[in-house]
């Protein structure tokens, strides 16, 4: 009686595992909308709460009636209440508050929601192997994947400018790039106010995911490397892009709530944003002839074969220097250091 008992149960796990797998593939084809992540988010809360209670029961302990779909309510949220008492604000995990505790014990200082962002490094560890195992699994899904279909090895990346005198000033225009209409803002953006906030936020008008989970310091995204460059290079209609609320709270990842998406570093998609958004140009308000030290580099350099990009980063790691004595040094041409040091700027990973 046990035995089929046991395998009816197994049975139902696979049937509502696949009825799941089928929305999820359903959902896929259409256009991706808020509402329909939330409800898939839902469901899948709920059926590892079910699961957990369930073998708690077996076991002979008791559990608390879970409370209503969370995951309902944050469709109504809206920007301007993130961080204002809201809900979305107001949410702080076990976790946090097991960090926040330990921090104050040491140093009362750290405990201050000021300087929370310096607790990332803190906290990212009890909260994402579930995040490292799927980059895991799409880093080793990188391996088989052939050169030529990734971006971040095409050498068309830094653009085709000729080598240019910054100190002529119709040069400089044309080195200089605008940003205006560009992803790139967008992503510094959420990335700065999900982190001062502590709440997760996406971009909308892609029509597909891209949210910033601050307590991971990650993104979670459905699009590709070759979409992602697309985006990176194209520009927006006015009001076309916007900031909205994500779709994932802090108690998301300590339920365990997987991602069948992509996840990747904020340090890495700021600086592949940076590399791809300017062409081998330079960035607002920079100047190539500021000295500076890159601090270090970022783990999706592993993906680039351009030999110039490891070589300027190699060299700008040994001594603060301006552009264009990388340049001089390497007598490389000069997209190669303006890319370069466009994507780390973008990253803050320069030490002036």
């Amino acid at each position: 009686e046990a035995e089929r008992l046991e395998a009816e149960r197994l049975e139902a796990e696979r049937l509502e595992a696949e009825r799941l797998e089928s929305e999820r593939l359903e959902a896929e084809r259409k256009p991706k909308s808020n509402v329909a992540d939330l409800q898939l988010a839902a469901k899948k809360r709920a059926l590892l709460l079910a699961k957990k209670k369930a073998l708690l029961k077996k076991e002979g302990i008791n559990t608390p009636d879970q409370p209503a779909d969370r995951g309902n309510s944050l469709a109504s949220g809206s920007i301007d209440s993130i961080g204002q008492g809201s809900h979305l604000g107001a949410r702080v995990s076990s976790v946090r508050a097991q960090v926040v505790a330990k921090l104050a014990e040491s140093n009362p200082a750290q405990a201050k929601p000021a300087v929370a962002t310096e607790m990332l490094d803190q906290i990212v560890p009890a909260l994402k192997p579930a995040i490292e195992k799927k980059q895991a699994q799409y880093n080793e899904s990188l391996i088989n994947k052939p050169a030529a279909q990734k971006a971040t090895n095409m050498v068309s990346v830094f653009g085709n400018l000729p080598e240019l005198d910054w100190s002529i000033e119709s040069d400089r225009r044309r080195l200089l790039i605008n940003l205006e209409g560009m992803l790139l803002p967008w992503i510094q953006k959420i990335v700065e106010k999900g982190r001062s906030q502590h709440t997760s936020l996406a971009i909308d008008g892609l029509h597909l995911r891209l949210e910033y989970l601050p307590w991971t310091d990650c993104f979670v995204t459905n699009l590709s490397e070759e979409v992602l460059y697309t985006i990176m290079t194209s520009r927006f209609g006015l009001g076309e892009l916007s900031m909205k609320p994500g779709d994932v709270i802090e108690d998301d990842l300590q339920e365990g709530l997987g991602f069948s998406e992509r996840v990747i570093t904020a340090e890495d998609l700021l600086w592949l944003a940076g590399l791809w958004t300017v062409q081998g140009r330079v960035l607002p308000a920079d100047d190539p002839s500021r000295t500076r030290k890159l601090i270090r580099s970022p783990d999706c350099i592993r993906d680039i074969v351009v030999p110039e990009v490891h070589a300027v980063i190699n060299l700008w790691q040994t001594r603060p220097m301006t552009a264009f004595q990388v340049i001089s040094e390497l007598n490389i041409p000069q997209r190669f250091v303006f890319g370069v040091m466009a994507a780390a700027t973008t990253a803050q990973l320069f030490a002036y």
